[in-house]
């Protein structure tokens, strides 16, 4: 049995990136052939296809001019033209949702080891029955990229929800997730995407691997973890910049110590003799005299005030 980690995770969701329109320095241009497109369709296209006929349902209902939608759902939604970028809507709806899912590390299941084909043909297999498993969130994109260091599918979905206020078919996760049979609030999604890491997992032991739990990060911690978390990494800051301001204290003071042990020395080091015309009083020459002011004057003003004996 082998044992690999599971990443499932929150994308950024770059459509241009993942269908390769735009190439970054981490992509194997020689590779890119190798890679598996499931499904690719316009987004705009697609929301016209999901929600164009509920803006119709919707406006036939309306007596008021200014309470229709006018102009597709996207732009109703977003204010602007489709974009292939996730986009947020003012009430925290977002165009389209992406989920990054992977196999295995670089050291284990990358480029050149025995398990990089092993690892992606376990996420085909979990991606071809992906939109069965989850008829609320429609998937428009998706693609298993081999040419990077290590297999991973890049999942992008719309989620639909139905509502008897409003539109009869709207752009809402929540409502999704409630309808697929995940709950309400804010652990759904939670409780969404540990049922797909068990649907992966069951897939990589039918291969032969052992998953290992899935790192969690951001965006997979609940909310009171990621508070923890910020709550520690925003002390841990405040510590570190209140011990460099003592660090630069001391700096500062050991500066000033050393320039004024500098003075001292050259002042003890000016030759004096007894003055001749009173036993209290001591002569320098006219140059000595010169380099004692220069040294004096400087010296004064960071508190150093040292006679000569």
């Amino acid at each position: 049995m082998k044992y690999k980690r599971i990443s499932f995770g929150r994308g950024k969701g770059s459509i241009t990136h993942n269908n390769r329109n735009f190439i970054a320095n981490n992509v194997d241009r020689n590779r890119i052939a190798n890679n598996v497109t499931f499904i690719a369709k316009p987004i705009g296209e697609v929301y016209e296809e999901l929600f164009g006929g509920a803006v119709m349902r919707y406006n036939s209902k309306q007596k008021r001019n200014d309470r229709k939608i006018h102009g597709t759902y996207y732009e109703h939604l977003f204010h602007c033209k489709p974009s292939n970028s996730v986009i947020t809507a003012s009430d925290k709806r977002k165009s389209f949702y992406e989920d990054v899912v992977q196999i295995g590390k670089m050291e284990d299941s990358g480029y050149g080891t025995e398990d990089f084909q092993l690892v992606a043909d376990c996420l085909t297999e979990y991606m071809n029955g992906f939109q069965s498993r989850n008829p609320n969130f429609h998937v428009f994109n998706a693609v298993l990229h081999m040419d990077e260091a290590t297999p991973h599918l890049h999942i992008d979905y719309i989620p639909i929800g139905h509502y008897k206020r409003g539109m009869d078919t709207q752009n809402g996760i929540a409502q999704a997730l409630k309808e697929m049979g995940y709950g309400e609030g804010k652990q759904a999604i939670a409780r969404w995407r540990e049922k797909e890491v068990e649907v992966l997992n069951e897939i990589c032991r039918r291969h032969g691997i052992e998953p290992l739990p899935p790192e969690k990060a951001r965006g997979t911690l609940e909310v009171s973890e990621y508070k923890e978390q910020r709550r520690k990494a925003e002390q841990l800051t405040a510590e570190n910049e209140k011990s460099q301001s003592e660090l630069d204290a001391l700096n500062d003071e050991l500066k000033t110590a050393t320039e004024k042990k500098v003075k001292i020395v050259e002042i003890d080091s000016i030759e004096t003799k007894k003055s001749r015309f009173s036993r209290n009083k001591i002569s320098l020459s006219k140059e000595d005299f010169q380099n004692l002011s220069d040294l004096i004057r400087p010296c004064e003003k960071t508190g150093c005030k040292r006679k000569a004996d």
